[in-house]
């Protein structure tokens, strides 16, 4: 936790955006990052197969999340080997970009920092979020998201609200 994010290009996994979705926090994934890029199997999974359910909508009308494909078809079916499709092409996509990879899975993360990608995290959003002021507590926020369906470890939440002050 705590890595500073020092390029401008965020490339998602669909579970962040989701649990910001379910909590109606959506916006404040847009307030900390600008504008979030998203493989289309990660569009899929949240707007077509997804289409009834948070976010959905918002997502397929947001003008700040745009769609892009990555180039390396191989690397995404050797990705397809150990994760869904989503997080293979955000994997192989924050790779061809050197974006930050927001994603929660904790497979996912040691494979993408084993590549030497930096990541971020729905922990690491509310992190920025009350850093730039946009929230007032991280407790309050991630209270939310856990009860709209977010999961994470007490663990983890122990080691940001102590980090955070809270």
């Amino acid at each position: 936790m705590g890595e500073k994010i020092t390029t401008t290009l965020i490339v998602s996994d669909s579970g962040p955006l989701i649990s910001f979705a379910r909590a109606k926090k959506l916006y404040l994934v847009r307030e900390v990052y600008g504008a979030v890029i998203i493989p289309p199997a990660v569009y899929n999974e949240i707007v077509v197969k997804g289409k009834d359910k948070p976010g959905a909508e918002e997502i397929k009308r947001s003008n700040w999340i745009t769609i892009q494909e990555p180039k390396n078809k191989d690397e995404v079916k050797r990705l397809n080997l150990k994760f869904d499709p989503g997080e293979s092409e955000a994997v192989a996509l924050a790779q061809e970009l050197t974006a930050t990879l927001l994603v929660d899975e904790r497979i996912v993360i040691k494979e993408a920092r084993s590549r030497g990608l930096k990541i971020t995290s729905t922990h690491m959003t509310l992190e920025r979020a009350k850093t730039k002021r946009l929230i007032k507590s991280v407790k309050i926020e991630l209270d939310a998201l856990i009860a709209a369906g977010f999961r994470t470890t007490k663990e983890l939440v122990t080691e940001l609200l102590q980090k955070m002050g809270e």
